[in-house]
């Protein structure tokens, strides 16, 4: 499926009898490290959305840059959860504003864990009560840490990406359409991304084992349309065969 955006102001109508304008590439799983240099190439080629003057590029680059630093896998993390949010997003037929914002969220969800030590992100065995804590708290970390630099959508996207539909999730645990559609999209994503990731209590799912996985929560913690829109995508590019 290719990642598809279209001009603001077309009409859906217009979106859908207009040529196809291809802004990123479909996500590869054959590739599950792009370099980040293969990242801010993308992100450049990405048209702005925002408002014109708007300092969304150069905050992006800013904590890119960080994520970089700070831990690479993080940064292409973000990256591939960035497509694959994008994905989901055109098949649930968001407009094309919000799949551009959606995007942008995906890139900058995990920023608030640059506050988090490495002992705590890297810990091989379960983390205390307090660790856990500040771990939960990342969500609005990242929210401090973009708000006055990109769109309150975008702000607030990232801010509830880890709220689950049952009300479990947090940091403030909303539930059902207290959530943005983008942040429950946002969360499938990540979850998907981070089970195929390996981690230094674990080995990575294989991606039958991340769906099922999915499947299981879908309704409880994850939104079952959104499951569902990974399910056939996965089906469609045949993910689970590869």
């Amino acid at each position: 499926m290719a990642i598809r955006l279209y001009a603001l102001g077309e009409s859906q109508e217009m979106a859908t009898a207009a040529d196809e304008v291809s802004v990123t590439r479909a996500f590869d799983f054959d590739h599950p490290a792009p370099s980040i240099e293969g990242i801010r190439a993308r992100l450049a080629a990405t048209p702005d959305f925002e408002a014109p003057g708007g300092n969304r590029p150069s905050a992006i680059s800013v904590l890119l840059n960080m994520l970089e630093q700070r831990d690479r896998r993080a940064a292409e993390h973000a990256f591939r959860v960035a497509e694959l949010a994008s994905m989901l997003g055109i098949r649930l037929r968001l407009a094309p504003v919000e799949v551009a914002r959606l995007r942008l969220a995906a890139l900058l969800h995990d920023v608030g864990k640059l506050s988090l030590p490495d002992d705590v992100l890297e810990k091989p065995g379960p983390l205390t009560d307090e660790e856990w804590q500040r771990v939960r708290n990342h969500p609005e970390y990242a929210f401090q840490m973009i708000a006055s630099s990109v769109h309150p959508v975008v702000a607030e996207t990232v801010l509830k990406h880890c709220e689950r539909i049952d009300g479990k999730g947090y940091p403030h645990g909303d539930s059902g359409e207290e959530i943005p559609v983008a942040s429950r999209i946002l969360l499938v994503a990540d979850a998907y991304d981070a089970m195929l990731s390996p981690r230094p209590y674990r080995m990575p799912f294989t991606i039958g084992e991340a769906i099922a996985n999915l499947q299981e929560g879908a309704g409880s913690q994850f939104d079952a349309a959104v499951v569902a829109a990974l399910v056939e995508t996965a089906d469609e590019l045949g993910w689970a065969a590869a």
